[in-house]
């Protein structure tokens, strides 16, 4: 490649461009610092649909695994309702937390509320690797797999049995009994139950009210929360280059549905009316959060928003509003569901229910199909293999081997080109004032020597959805976080060496996007080009622009493409030994 001036002028843009990006995006406020973990975050204000908060001020009250038995709570009479407030009511002491928990998973409940606070993920950490990750419940006030009633506060007057007891199989289970009141009077025993296997992501939770006045009670606008979940910047500190944050559903008639949760306006957000469903569920880019049951359920919405600098940030509440609940003196009713809250991998979700396997969002439309069916092929030769970095060669080898017809047809394609090149180069020449013959005589000379122009371009156009699937299955698969390969300590994350400190910018040392540049040069020289020459020095530049655009992208993604790379060298150079260029000679011109 000659160095020319243009040439060099080309190169110092580059370099610019390399080095100035990310502190030029930064100063005009186009790239964002990584957001902090949520537990730094302050508390926000409830919007819209959001829910109404249990009341406790101190009292004495039994401690974790203590039970009043329920003969003891007796039966009452309705207080008459004459002007009582929510702060005139008996009310119990917080409680300290309990835990749950299996080998994957840790839940940690209030027990004055009546809910899950946090959920914390044993084999998963944030971005700095000193904590686990935890699915903060706390941003809606009333927690996840809690029951209350809208608008209608709720106050504990006593907590009659909590303990955490042994199952079946290594299952565990955590028994609450509340007698609790409402602002007009009503009494009542709510019994809650929560178990978990011994190892997994899901939570079987019931529900049962027990009348305790001598009147019948009417309980309206029952919501059974299903908890939030933050976008997982926020969660787990990571830099994020594609986020993804959702509320997904589906219908009772099986439609699909996911509204991204950053939606501004209420009205885009909120379902009116709110559809009766088999499940909702929020997922940012590698968790999710579930809910289902038995039968349909009508959607219940909620969200907060809270300010992170400049931004508003919308955290999204899921749940189920349960139809009005009117029982006799005496008479108890109950509601059950099944909670999942983990890693978003499809075997586990279509164990759980098999069509949340949609909460994947790997890809766009059709592709998404693809880039799962990608996950899965990875998902197996890990299985075989037990490396991912390892995992990701030989799929890229598979995908290589089942395109070679294609791609070595696109090089022979070119190399024709190539070989006409000269008599081209005269065509041109010869009719430089007449682009209408030039291009008559060009289709000529296609003809005549069998030469197809667009024969080395639509072929790799066949291969586009399956990069952008194998893009999406890589960047995407919470497999790869945190995995290390060689030198670079994270698949889901550059694989930075080094740092070297500028006036303005510590420049990342990333060997693989290096070594993917320097191979797609390689590539490039090697590659027939039918072109002018100024087309050539374009696309001889290109490596250098994608090195600019992609230098932060994932170690994994980069791995698959040095690999793609390297395959793609070797396919060439056994074709052109195989099939020298011989060119066509000038002569034979029109």
């Amino acid at each position: 490649m000659k160095f020319d001036k243009e040439t060099l002028i080309a190169i110092a843009v580059c370099c610019v461009v390399l080095f100035g990006w990310e502190p030029f995006s930064r100063y005009m406020g186009w790239s964002a610092a990584p957001v902090p973990p949520a537990a730094a975050a302050p508390a926000a204000a409830p919007q819209p649909n959001t829910e109404v908060p249990v009341s406790a001020v101190p009292a004495a009250a039994p401690q974790p695994n203590t039970e009043v038995p329920v003969s003891a709570v007796p039966a009452v009479e309705p207080a008459v309702p004459e002007k009582k407030t929510q702060e005139a009511l008996v009310q119990v002491s917080p409680l300290p937390p309990v835990e749950l928990k299996n080998k994957d998973m840790v839940l940690s409940f209030d027990p004055v509320r009546g809910s899950i606070r946090s959920i914390t993920l044993e084999h998963y950490q944030n971005a700095a690797r000193d904590a686990r990750i935890v699915l903060d419940q706390s941003f809606s006030s009333q927690g996840a797999l809690s029951l209350y009633q809208a608008g209608v506060p709720w106050v504990v007057t006593q907590v009659v049995k909590n303990r955490v007891e042994p199952g079946s199989d290594g299952q565990s289970r955590y028994l609450l009994d509340r007698r609790i009141q409402t602002i007009g009077g009503d009494d009542f025993l709510l019994s809650q139950v929560w178990e978990i296997g011994a190892t997994g992501y899901e939570t079987d939770c019931s529900f049962q009210i027990t009348n305790l006045a001598r009147r019948p009670l009417v309980l309206n606008q029952l919501i059974m929360n299903g908890g939030d979940l933050a976008a997982w910047a926020m969660i787990s500190g990571d830099k994020m280059r594609t986020p993804s944050h959702r509320m997904d559903f589906e219908t009772a008639d099986g439609s699909f549905y996911d509204i991204k949760a950053d939606k501004k306006d209420d009205a885009d957000y909120f379902q009116n009316p709110a559809p009766m469903v088999d499940w909702a569920g929020i997922s940012n880019k590698y968790f999710g959060v579930i809910l289902t049951a038995k039968e349909p359920f009508q959607l219940f919405q909620g969200r907060t928003m809270q300010m992170r600098g400049k931004d508003k940030v919308y955290i999204p509440t899921v749940g189920a509003r349960l139809p009005a609940m009117m029982l006799n003196a005496g008479e108890s009713k109950s509601v059950a569901f099944r909670y999942y809250s983990g890693p978003k991998m499809t075997q586990l979700l279509e164990a759980f229910e098999p069509s949340t396997n949609r909460m994947m969002h790997l890809a766009w439309g059709p592709l998404d199909y693809l880039a799962r069916l990608l996950l899965w092929v990875l998902v197996q030769l890990h299985g075989f293999c037990g490396s991912y970095g390892v995992s990701i060669i030989i799929l890229t080898l598979m995908v290589r081997l089942l395109f070679y017809p294609v791609t070595a047809k696109a090089n022979a394609s070119m190399r024709k080109m190539q070989a006409v090149q000269p008599k081209i180069a005269a065509l041109r020449e010869k009719y430089k004032d007449n682009p209408q013959l030039l291009n008559s005589k060009m289709m000529e000379l296609y003809r005549e020597e069998k030469v197809n122009p667009f024969g080395g371009c639509l072929p790799i156009l066949l291969q586009i959805p399956v990069f952008f699937a194998l893009y999406a299955t890589l960047d995407g698969a919470v497999q790869l976080r945190q995995v290390s390969f060689l030198w670079a300590k994270d698949l889901a994350a550059a694989d930075t060496v080094a740092k070297i400190p500028l006036y303005f910018y510590d420049l990342p040392i990333n060997p693989l996007v290096l070594m993917m540049t320097a191979l797609m040069m390689i590539q490039q020289r090697m590659t027939p080009m039918a072109m002018d020459p100024m087309q050539k020095k374009m696309m001889l530049m290109m490596p250098v622009v994608m090195l600019i655009f992609l230098y932060d992208l994932p170690s994994g993604l980069t791995l698959y493409w040095t690999v793609s790379n390297f395959f793609s060298i070797i396919q060439l150079k056994l074709q052109q030994k195989a099939h020298p260029v011989a060119a066509v000679p000038i002569k034979n011109a029109n």
